[in-house]
């Protein structure tokens, strides 16, 4: 009797992730915190040239007023929001609420994240006086 070969399927390298719904979410919320990194790296750099003076603070609001900074912040706020869609989507696994004998529902618990983030997201454009 000879041995058995295991079957072994064959999978890309590179095109994986676009085989099923789910590694595509996964592989887009991964991308997009690259660019939430990003866009943290600059605004942590815009308090530090707060800190050094009157005319760091204005070369980098020079910097961030450029059109390809504009873009890619733009771009980056997409991210932002698919990020943040992707973790509130992830919450009712992570945080399970009982009532009794019954848990909460998912989509109640992600709809009091949405509601939380647009009350604090009111609260800050009125500080700003957007709002």
């Amino acid at each position: 009797m000879g041995a058995r070969r295991p079957y072994k399927r064959t999978m890309s390298r590179t095109s994986w992730f676009l085989t099923h719904a789910r590694f595509k979410s996964y592989m887009l919320h991964e991308a997009s915190s690259i660019f939430v990194a990003l866009y943290m790296w600059l605004l942590i750099d815009g308090l530090f040239r707060l800190a050094k003076g009157p005319e760091a603070w204005a070369a980098w609001i020079a910097f961030i007023k450029h059109p390809l900074v504009v873009v890619i912040s733009l771009i980056a706020f997409a991210f932002f929001i698919v990020h943040t869609m992707s973790w509130f989507k992830a919450v009712p696994q992570a945080m399970r609420i009982q009532t009794g004998e019954h848990f909460v529902d998912g989509k109640l618990i992600i709809g009091g994240h949405y509601a939380a983030l647009g009350a604090f997201s009111l609260f800050v454009l009125i500080l700003a006086g957007v709002a």
